[in-house]
């Protein structure tokens, strides 16, 4: 069992789930994580994929997810909640033990451990998060976590070993209380390789205490005269940190955006805005070399 969270009582807890109150609002950003085609035995999605959530201190939300079995079999799914920090590559990194000292998870109430789905059917499962009255301005974050309960395999050629088979969905979730916001500032913007391309990157840090996105668009045309629209990946930059984001070229000379067909050739003369989640944007007019 998940020690660090606790479940609900729906018996000493009369009031149901009600829907999300005008004062907050919630986002979830849904990572699946790997199982391998042979032995994939994990067949559920979760939605919404992305809630954002904000709460007073001494507030209480409650919200619901929908768990749905997308398999032809009964299943069995287990719940709990985890502890995460973004990996070198952007990636969610989960921590399942006990709570961290700065987590929330202990303001954490879900349904329950383990639930049962019918086939193709869809599950709406509850899950409360009770801030405390003394929470001070800042940010916390944790996971609900969603998994199979786990079969085994036996692999082909007569052995005796079994494989464990689990796959999990993890639904991240932000919880900015009370007057937390981001502040975010430039740092660069430059040429970099990605995934082998030659593509801008801007740089920027979060100084502030929540977390926050970058959106918008940018004019650009490079050294070949090729005019493109450079749209901001919108990752998530966390408090006080920095992150390159990654400013992907598309293509509108068909009268559609595609990705373009040659590389960019840098210098490249950019301009345009980009805004930020929670507030402020940034006018942009530069050549990158």
């Amino acid at each position: 069992m998940d020690r660090s969270v606790s479940t609900l009582n729906m018996k000493s807890n009369n009031a149901d789930i009600s829907p999300l109150t005008p004062l907050v609002t919630l986002l979830f950003a849904a990572v699946m994580f790997a199982v391998t085609p042979a032995y994939a035995g994990f067949n559920a999605s979760v939605s919404p994929p992305r809630f954002e959530l904000h709460a007073k201190p001494g507030e209480t939300i409650r919200q619901t997810i929908s768990i749905n079995n997308l398999g032809n079999d009964p299943a069995r799914y287990l719940t709990k909640t985890a502890d995460w920090e973004l990996g070198p590559s952007g990636e969610a990194q989960m921590e399942e033990g006990a709570p961290k000292k700065a987590s929330c998870r202990p303001w954490v109430k879900i349904e329950r451990h383990e639930i049962s789905v019918a086939p193709r059917d869809t599950r709406i499962y509850r899950f409360e998060v009770h801030v405390p009255e003394d929470a001070k301005n800042g940010e916390c974050r944790f996971a609900l976590l969603v998994s199979s309960d786990a079969g085994t395999v036996t692999p082909s050629g007569g052995s005796f070993i079994q494989i464990p088979i689990v796959g999990r969905v993890g639904v991240i979730v932000y919880v900015t209380i009370g007057d937390a916001k981001p502040v975010m500032n430039l740092e660069r913007i430059v040429m970099q390789k990605r995934n082998g391309k030659l593509l801008p990157v801007a740089t920027f840090r979060n100084s502030g205490d929540a977390h926050s996105r970058v959106s918008g668009n940018l004019e650009a045309i490079d050294a070949k005269q090729h005019k493109l629209v450079l749209v901001a990946d919108e990752s998530v930059i966390l408090p006080n940190t920095s992150r390159g984001i990654t400013l992907i070229p598309m293509d509108w000379s068909s009268g559609e955006g595609k990705p373009p067909s040659f590389d960019l050739t840098p210098p490249m003369r950019v301009r345009g805005t980009l805004r930020f989640l929670g507030g402020g944007e940034l006018k942009i007019e530069q050549v990158l070399r």
